[in-house]
């Protein structure tokens, strides 16, 4: 390749790195966090900084032993930049999301070609779930970008000897960044589509000599264990006990929090987390199957992907306990084989079928319909104070009708254009119109607010009661403060003396009656607040109950 072809190439992928930065940074600091897992992870990162440990993670004055620690360094890390703040929590999971876009656009251009890569990057920055999950303050972000380098890197090493062992290096090191970011699904995942892959190539017996692995393994260790041996020995081994147990192995094997689903669960969840772009996965595994005899000896990259896929997807699925999130790092090989069929169909070698193209659009229509009509008609009887959300339809149904128009004429590139436009357009109305009407049902901001405003510098307590999100915490307490969960309404008298005269109780509203009558008489109590709440679908009030001692103090 000249110099030249490269640097065009490379500015290309720049310019697709600072699209995908500023499409997932577009108004992504301006909304409260969303529960459970964005305040989870803040209020732990709050608690972590006060007691100068960036070791030991722990929510409510209590280990947690949820998540490791890299997602807690790169919210520091943003919150350092930025502030305590929804921008300095989520920063860093937007910068993994583009850096992804960018990494998919460098590292396929060689297996691939310059526009097959260059189109990934761009299916992966516009795609439904991605507008989601870089957008948010989980760990999620890190696990994507860092097990999507760790296979891409292999895959690489594998075709191409003369670079095999920086390559391989590569995906070990990235193997460990994973695992501190989730855990042992960072490195036993990627490992077994790599294992696999090489079974069906009967190339297993060399992956010891092959894959360096004698380098690889001491790289992994280094680049993991510290941390897992650190607050092993802080915690008397608590925290990794709890981890494994709870969150690895308790939660494959029994559905966890409520979160189900058939063994088909992910078939119907990545038809829509990867909209628009799904409409050309029938045309994809159709021309995949035609090759199907000659596929693993003459195109082992994409067999790669394949196993990739279909590892991720399966492992998941024989899981009890089922989140969309759960299968994201099965996309990037998606985003990958589209393109590369796109690109096919685009060069004229392999065009696709006008009616094929045809009858996905016209999917894409009915999807952009049934949006538009839930959203008028669903979502004002669910959660009524939010009112009509038809408009969430729309940016599909105009992209389908372009794109119908200019598939009719054989004009693939319009269609491709029509679609990320109406993907951006998407992304435009949640965060424009749909995320602030939902920020506004989401009390914990406003009685945090509340809570600040009442208090001043005087010491409190903050409590709740037959109810409890940890935004609450989040948003209504201080440092390390604690948010005292009643079983009943007699324990108000010591979250009163533990805030040195002064509690502020959350509960739902139509509880308030039931609350007053239990306290004693000589406790004041004062409604400062009350309101709908999106999670529970109900008023959530906000009670300021103070002692004598208390009162005659803030009277002098």
């Amino acid at each position: 390749m000249s110099e030249r072809r490269q640097g065009t190439f490379l500015f290309q992928a720049l310019i697709l790195f600072l699209f995908a930065f500023w499409l997932l940074a577009f108004h992504t600091g301006n909304s409260s966090l969303w529960d459970i897992d964005e305040p989870n992870n803040a209020q732990a990162l709050k608690e972590m900084m006060v007691h100068h440990n960036l070791v030991v993670p722990t929510f409510n004055a209590a280990l947690r032993p949820d998540k490791p620690i890299l997602n807690y360094w790169l919210m520091w890390t943003g919150v350092h930049v930025l502030g305590m703040n929804s921008w300095g929590l989520r920063i860093g999971s937007v910068a993994m999301g583009a850096l992804l876009v960018f990494y998919l656009a460098l590292a396929l251009r060689r297996p691939y070609g310059e526009q097959t890569a260059l189109l990934a990057g761009l299916l992966a920055a516009t795609a439904l779930h991605s507008q989601i999950i870089f957008r948010a303050a989980v760990p999620d972000p890190l696990l994507i970008l860092f097990v999507t380098i760790a296979l891409v890197s292999y895959l690489r090493g594998y075709l191409y000897p003369e670079k095999a062992e920086r390559d391989y290096l590569i995906a070990y090191a990235a193997m460990g960044l994973a695992t501190l970011a989730k855990g042992p699904i960072g490195f036993l995942l990627p490992g077994l589509v790599i294992v696999v892959f090489l079974l069906l190539r009967r190339e297993l017996p060399g992956l010891w000599r092959r894959g360096r692995l004698a380098w690889g393994i001491p790289l992994f260790l280094v680049v993991t264990l510290p941390w897992y041996l650190a607050v092993g020995m802080e915690t008397h081994w608590a925290w990794d006990r709890l981890f494994i147990d709870q969150q690895n192995i308790d939660r494959y094997a029994a559905a966890m929090q409520g979160h189900w689903g058939p063994i088909y669960y992910y078939l119907f969840t990545m038809s829509l987390a990867l909209l628009p772009w799904t409409i050309f996965l029938p045309q994809t595994i159709a021309e995949i199957w035609q090759r199907r005899t000659t596929l693993l000896q003459q195109a082992p990259a994409d067999t790669f992907m394949l196993v990739w896929v279909v590892i991720w997807v399966a492992f998941f699925s024989l899981g009890a306990t089922k989140l969309p999130n759960y299968v994201w790092e099965a996309y990037p090989p998606l985003f990958v084989l589209i393109a590369a069929r796109l690109y096919r169909a685009l060069n004229g070698t392999e065009p696709l079928g006008r009616r094929g193209v045809v009858l996905s659009l016209v999917a894409l229509l009915l999807v952009g319909i049934i949006l538009a009509a839930l959203g008028a008609w669903l979502v004002p009887e669910k959660i009524p104070p939010l009112g009509g959300m038809a408009y969430l339809g729309l940016p599909y149904i105009a992209a389908a009708l372009l794109s119908l128009f200019f598939a009719r004429r054989g004009l693939l590139l319009p269609v491709i254009s029509s679609l990320g436009a109406g993907a951006v357009a998407l992304t435009a109305c949640l965060v424009l119109l749909a995320i602030p009407a939902l920020d506004v049902l989401k009390p914990s901001v406003t009685m945090g607010r509340m809570i600040r405003a009442s208090a001043g510098a005087r010491p409190y307590a903050i409590a709740t009661w037959q109810w409890f999100e940890p935004s609450f915490l989040y948003y209504g307490g201080r440092g390390t403060m604690r948010v005292h969960q009643l079983e009943n309404p007699q324990e108000i008298r010591r979250v009163v003396a533990d805030g040195h005269g002064t509690a502020y109780l959350a509960l739902p509203t139509r509880d308030v009656p039931a609350l007053r009558t239990g306290l004693p008489g000589t406790l004041q109590v004062q409604e400062l607040y009350s309101g709908y709440e999106l999670y529970s679908r109900q008023h959530i009030a906000l009670l300021r109950i103070e002692s004598p001692i208390s009162l005659e103090k803030n009277g002098s």
